[in-house]
């Protein structure tokens, strides 16, 4: 009987920890285990009870900033509850996977009953996507269709919330980002003078948004979307202001070639006292300064 006890002891520590926690690298455009530029990294914790915590990180050039998390509590083999933390949402999402005879999975994420995303990934966690993708708005409307190999995007096409459809194929990691030819201080110019032309009072707003622009191949912006808003009034004076920059882009690169690039500026709104003073960019962000 005491031979039996040992046996037991001995192999709880080898079931409960029969999942290592590991770290994935990935380079430019999601391409695995990449030999030149590393730009995301997702750090796996798998805790007890099957649930798996997973951290995304940015390389920037303050080192590994966390842009994501996510955290999946198994419901049963196929059905997981994550809880995500991230600019563009944070909330609770249902998520499905249904074996494929190939050894892949196709996941199904949903917001109560409404379908978020679908799509094929060679493993439950993190993600690994090969395949087509799917992804609505919380209206239902059509967001993107895309196309994964092995975890790179291969092709897509997206459209705005109100069903107006933007340029196709558009990266969200390469090899070199797009800049605004002008400068930085010429699009402080532009920015902060639509804001005092709105008369929008910068006192009745404090917080952190993150605005979206699409910079097509050839150096136009081809579409700006907030991908988190304070306000909705400024929400729509920025949609404008930056939609109507002037000045052309470098466009972004990807293996050589110009492509079309979704560039994210997040903005916080800071003040100290009453009078608006100017917008700086600091670390990567741009801040607007009350003095």
């Amino acid at each position: 009987m005491k031979k039996l006890i040992y046996l037991i002891i001995l192999l709880l520590p080898l079931v409960s920890t029969g999942q290592k926690d590991t770290v994935y690298i990935f380079g430019v455009n999601g391409k695995l285990n990449p030999s030149g530029k590393q730009d995301m990294m997702k750090k796996v914790d798998f805790k007890g009870s099957g649930i798996v915590k997973i951290k995304t990180y940015k390389n920037t050039e303050q080192g590994w900033l966390l842009v994501f998390t996510e955290k999946l509590k198994p419901q049963n083999d196929s059905v997981y509850g994550v809880q995500i933390k991230s600019d563009e949402f944070t909330g609770k999402l249902t998520r499905t996977f249904k074996p494929l005879a190939d050894g892949r999975f196709e996941f199904t994420d949903r917001l109560n009953t409404a379908i978020k995303r679908t799509g094929i990934t060679k493993q439950k966690a993190p993600l690994i996507l090969d395949g087509g993708m799917r992804e609505q708005y919380n209206s239902g409307a059509e967001k993107s269709v895309s196309v994964y190999r092995n975890n790179e995007l291969v092709s897509n096409k997206t459209w705005l919330p109100d069903g107006t459809p933007l340029i196709d194929n558009i990266f969200y990691s390469v090899d070199s980002e797009p800049r605004f030819e002008p400068g930085i201080g010429f699009l402080n110019q532009q920015i902060r003078k639509a804001i005092k032309d709105a008369k929008f009072d910068l006192l009745t707003v404090e917080g952190r948004m993150v605005v979206g622009l699409v910079i097509t191949k050839d150096g136009r912006i081809g579409g700006v979307q907030i991908v988190k808003g304070i306000s909705q009034t400024l929400n729509g004076i920025l949609v404008n202001a930056f939609g109507k920059l002037e000045g052309a882009w470098v466009p972004a690169k990807l293996n050589g070639e110009p492509v079309s690039y979704f560039l994210m500026f997040p903005i916080n709104f800071i003040y100290n006292k009453y009078d608006f003073d100017y917008l700086e960019m600091k670390k990567g962000m741009m801040y607007w300064m009350i003095n």
